[in-house]
Order: structure tokens, then C-alpha cells, then sequence
């Protein structure tokens, strides 16, 4: 786990229901809500939006780079 703000792009996280994303843009004001973001994944497999509340932690499956 990580903390939302904390989230790159590239990382490739998990949402509650299991579902997985790369995260390929990071979205502000999720809904016009202040103190949210969205995670977004576009790509040729999957589009995918995440929301997050900005000091939440989210699952962190790997970091580009890192190896986690």
C-alpha cells in the first residue's frame, strides 16, 4: 500500500474489486471533487478509472524500475 499522492505514472496498482490498471494519466478533482484523483489507465488492452481520495492509501502491484 501506498499513499494516493504518491502514485507515478507507470505504477500499476489494484482497485478493490481486484481489477488491475497502469496508470498512464493522473486525473485531479475526481467528479469535480477537490481532495480526489483519478487513475487512469488508456491503452490497447483496457481504459480504466480509479478514484482515489487524495490521503488514502491504494495497493501498489509494481513500480517500473523498482521490482515491486
Amino acid at each position: 500500500m501506498i499513499p494516493a499522492a504518491d502514485v507515478r505514472i507507470g505504477d500499476r496498482l489494484r482497485t478493490r474489486l481486484g481489477a488491475e490498471l497502469t496508470v498512464t494519466r493522473i486525473d485531479p478533482g475526481f467528479m469535480d471533487r477537490e481532495g480526489m484523483l483519478a487513475f487512469v489507465e488508456d491503452s490497447d488492452e483496457q481504459w480504466l478509472k480509479m478514484p482515489a481520495r487524495l490521503g488514502a492509501d491504494v495497493e501498489l502491484v509494481r513500480r517500473p524500475g523498482t521490482g515491486t
